[in-house]
């Protein structure tokens, strides 16, 4: 029996013994370097000190998901999006500062970003990651996760490794930054900037979340290939 399979009547059964109270709650992310960005850093870069500084400060930042059954809602904790240290801020655009929305059953993530003064929806849907689900596992918190890869293009379309610890225990399809489309939530990602992982979790009610499909919708690629143009069109340059 494949991997998928496995996972697949694994939640089946937990979605059939998890009791009604357990359909929402709040999940806290705290994130560290990845390896990758550490072994990547240059003193030859003209912005290393700066860099160096954020990485440092990356231990400082709580990100909580606030779940139930059909939306999820991924941002910073409040007080940090407003922190004045310009090392933690920077710390916070490598990880991600704006809020990610998830959609179930339909799968739809959208990202809300501001940009030269304008309202953007970056969209992509669950479907979009190739998950190959592994044997290996780890336990986060006292839950078993199961590790899953998948490749995802990067910004000089290279293809870049996401490695993620889902666990099929709690059987939400959603993760930190958006990331889902497993049989089970995410509670540690890695890519190549940057780990998140799980450090609390809590089964309870919460305020519902508020989504609204305001502002101009593009899809990631669509939005950098904006962003280009808008570079080359003000700067004659752009990302190669």
């Amino acid at each position: 029996m494949s991997m998928w399979k496995s996972c697949l009547l694994l939640l089946i059964f937990t979605l059939n013994s998890f009791s009604q109270s357990n359909n929402s709650g709040i999940a806290i992310y705290k994130v560290k370097p990845s390896s990758k960005l550490v072994e990547g850093l240059s003193k030859q870069n003209r912005i290393y000190a700066e860099i160096k500084d954020a990485v440092n400060h990356l231990d400082q930042l709580q990100y909580n998901l606030y779940f139930d059954s059909e939306i999820a809602y991924y941002d910073i904790e409040e007080q940090l999006a407003n922190e004045q240290n310009p090392a933690v801020q920077n710390a916070a655009k490598l990880a991600r500062n704006t809020p990610f929305y998830t959609l179930q059953p339909s799968g739809e993530i959208f990202n809300k970003i501001e940009f030269m003064g304008d309202h953007y929806l970056i969209a992509h849907k669950c479907s979009d990651y190739d998950w190959e689900i592994h044997e290996e596992t780890k336990i986060i918190q006292g839950y078993t996760c199961l590790k899953a890869t998948s490749g995802i293009e990067g910004r000089n379309e290279e293809t870049i490794e996401v490695v993620a610890y889902f666990c099929p225990q709690i059987p939400f399809n959603y993760g930190p930054k958006g990331y889902c489309g497993l049989p089970g939530m995410i509670l540690h990602l890695e890519n190549n900037l940057v780990v998140y992982e799980m450090t609390d979790i809590q089964f309870k009610a919460i305020d519902a979340i508020s989504f609204e499909r305001k502002g101009i919708v593009k899809t990631r690629r669509g939005f950098s290939t904006y962003v280009d143009s808008l570079a080359t069109a003000t700067f004659g340059w752009g990302r190669k």
